[in-house]
């Protein structure tokens, strides 16, 4: 059709797309957003290393900061191939291009990557600021517990019953008609995934809705004859699986409030952290699986953020939801709130002094500033919060003039601002 009504018309074809329009896309989006991020004071960046398919690494990096209308702005600054040696020197390298190229030397960044040892001698060599990645700081702690030799034993034998269902059409048809008699639901078996902590407690928590179909079917005569040197968990075993589900529920929890924010910020942290902490202490009725498990992550996670305690505690402090800080201690209250305050005074009064030099002092705003602003609009009530659900007490519910009469209570140097 686009012959005849031009035939002198040439459709683009690949080469020109690949080579002539899309690079030039690319490198007008890149300078609008190189511009985006020179407007920012300070910039965070993600990075984050990954393998795909075909087992090619690539490393990704991403940014975020904040927007002159106080809004949470992320690009995905690059995607890009690393065939050399995943070491840290060479990923070191990879950043350092990255903050040249995108103009990010000056923006004081602040990078959150995963706690592998590579990534982390990366940041050593670049000398920045580095925040472990919480989501893998909890995968961590589920993990070594998941390898203690009783839970791995019990996994590993329900692996195996789960992948016999999954490659048997025979008993998978026969689960289904025992789960019909049995009125369960018909869910099919999950197996786990290595890199993911939470598939082994899907895979855990399925078994044990659908173990007296998986038993009933196991037990089936046309099952038995296909298979006979595999058998159900016995009543011991189920038991085990009931307190390792119960022990690894807070962690799960933690994790899919993590992923289900849209921006997690720092001042989570210190929060989630503390509750997790206080959930893994045992009590008088754990049995020894369940202490075990909850020792083992306890452990892990007691050691993490040890050096940024100061750092997490005053991002939850100028966080609305954590600001009374009630999971911290007395001392870690008062020293946190004595900081902010210190850095508050000394902040006045460098702006102070600046508006002494400009001639110019701040002040209320002026009538024809004040005539343009129009009544603020409605606020939409929020839903149901999952951190509210996690956290309890931690998590503020009390208004902010009410949160700001508790803390001026607490410390009367707050009255002078």
């Amino acid at each position: 059709m686009v012959k005849v009504l031009e035939p002198c018309y040439t459709i683009p074809g690949r080469k020109h797309m690949s080579e002539s329009v899309i690079p030039r896309l690319y490198e007008t989006l890149k300078e609008s957003v190189t511009l985006s991020l020179q407007s920012a004071d300070r910039v965070a960046l993600t990075c984050d290393a990954w393998t795909s398919l075909t087992q090619d690494l690539f490393v990704t990096i991403t940014s975020h900061f904040i927007g002159k209308r106080w809004d949470n702005i992320s690009y995905v600054l690059q995607t890009r191939a690393m065939y050399a040696s995943h070491t840290g020197a060479n990923i070191a390298e990879l950043l350092s291009e990255a903050l040249n190229e995108w103009n990010l030397t000056n923006k004081d960044p602040v990078i959150i990557m995963d706690n592998a040892a590579n990534m982390v001698h990366a940041i050593e060599i670049l000398e920045v600021p580095h925040i472990g990645c919480f989501a893998h700081t909890l995968n961590l702690a589920s993990q070594s517990a998941l390898k203690l030799p009783a839970i791995s034993r019990l996994l590993g034998r329900v692996r195996r019953i789960v992948t016999f269902f999954h490659r048997s059409t025979k008993a998978s048809h026969v689960l289904k008609e025992k789960q019909a008699l049995l009125n369960l639901p018909r869910h099919k078996l999950k197996t786990d995934v290595v890199t993911r902590w939470n598939s082994a407690l899907d895979m855990l928590e399925r078994f044990l809705e659908q173990q007296p179909a998986i038993s009933a079917t196991l037990l089936s005569p046309e099952v038995r004859r296909s298979e006979k040197d595999l058998c159900t968990l016995t009543e011991a075993d189920i038991t085990v699986a009931e307190h390792i589900v119960k022990a690894l529920r807070p962690m799960k929890s933690a994790t899919l409030v993590m992923s289900e924010e849209a921006h997690p910020t720092l001042s989570v942290i210190a929060p989630l952290h503390s509750q997790l902490l206080e959930e893994m202490r045992h009590c008088s009725g754990d049995s020894n699986i369940v202490k075990d498990v909850k020792s083992a992550m306890h452990h892990d996670l007691n050691f993490r953020y040890t050096n940024l305690k100061e750092m997490l505690y005053v991002a939850s402090a100028i966080d609305p939801c954590f600001k009374t800080l009630p999971f911290a201690s007395v001392e870690d209250h008062e020293d946190t709130f004595m900081r902010l305050i210190t850095e508050t005074v000394s902040l006045d009064q460098a702006q102070d002094h600046e508006s002494d030099c400009s001639g110019t002092r701040g002040g209320a705003p002026t009538q024809e500033q004040s005539s343009n602003d129009g009544p603020s609009p409605p606020k939409t009530p929020k839903g149901p919060c999952a951190l509210l659900d996690l956290l309890g007490a931690a998590y503020a519910t009390l208004s902010p003039r009410e949160q700001v009469s508790q803390l001026k209570e607490s410390f009367p140097q707050l009255g002078t601002f």
